[in-house]
């Protein structure tokens, strides 16, 4: 993250964007102050005090830490199913990963469904990403948007991914999720959330360098990539905890490091 909080201001900006439904008039780029809700992703902050907090544990009592963090969950429009993630930190002192597990609870059989799961091992197996984390964005009617947001803790490098699943047809069957991937990019692609100009589909911002003004670009399942305007840089939004819930009370030491490096 290149620091404490990631200052750099490409990471600013998309979690800004993410805060903001972007339109368009006249071919150019706006910034609107409401949207429909559908297209409205979740203002769900990634816990980095959280992160590092606990990773400053780990370095002063010289042993291994697991934490676990769940989101609130995010309520199917038909009521009968929510969505939340849960974050599992397990911290060395002198690394850590960080990934995630999407689950799906049917709010009327209590059952529980685990749909997705992050992994560190995408990259080089030489050198795995320090983190891989799943945030529920919106619904768009029946669809649930989850943005799969990966990359290495200590540098400005980070890539984003569409998760999305569709609700049930019924009790029994259990659809799989979809990833929708961004253009390639070698420095950053930040997903925004359902794009405003096209059902169905979703927004991404991507950039080749750090130095570059990130392209704003609309992606579908068929893979087509519609390129819609320049992204805008906007002020920082803080870390927080809020919407986020402990799992576990203060972590306990482990000898094992759990395949952490």
């Amino acid at each position: 993250m290149g620091g404490r909080l990631r200052g750099n201001w490409l990471g600013q900006l998309g979690r800004a964007l993410a805060a903001v439904w972007i339109g368009w008039a006249g071919g150019s780029a706006v910034i609107a102050t409401a949207a429909p809700e559908s297209s409205s992703p979740s203002p769900l902050p990634i816990p980095w005090e959280w992160v590092y907090d606990l990773q400053e544990k780990a370095q002063q009592r010289q042993c291994t830490l697991v934490g676990l963090l769940r989101s609130k969950p995010l309520v199917a429009p038909d009521s009968h199913w929510q969505v939340y993630t849960r974050l599992n930190w397990v911290v060395t002192p002198s690394g850590g990963q960080l990934t995630s597990l999407l689950f799906a609870e049917n709010t009327r059989s209590r059952s529980l469904q685990v749909l997705y799961q992050t992994s560190v091992a995408g990259g080089n197996p030489e050198d795995p990403l320090d983190f891989a984390l799943l945030l529920p964005m919106a619904w768009q009617e029946k669809t649930l948007l989850v943005k799969e947001y990966s990359g290495w803790l200590q540098t400005d490098l980070s890539w984003d991914r569409a998760v999305i699943w569709p609700l049930p047809a019924d009790s029994t069957e259990i659809p799989p999720v979809q990833i929708w991937d961004p253009p390639p990019a070698l420095a950053y692609a930040e997903l925004l959330g359902w794009d405003p100009e096209a059902r169905g589909r979703v927004l991404f911002a991507v950039a080749d360098s750090l130095g570059e003004m990130p392209r704003l670009v609309s992606v579908g399942s068929d893979g087509q990539v519609l390129l819609r305007a320049p992204a805008v840089p906007l002020p920082q939004t803080a870390s927080s905890l809020e919407g986020w819930q402990p799992v576990m009370a203060e972590p306990l030491c482990h000898q094992s490091r759990f395949g952490v490096k």
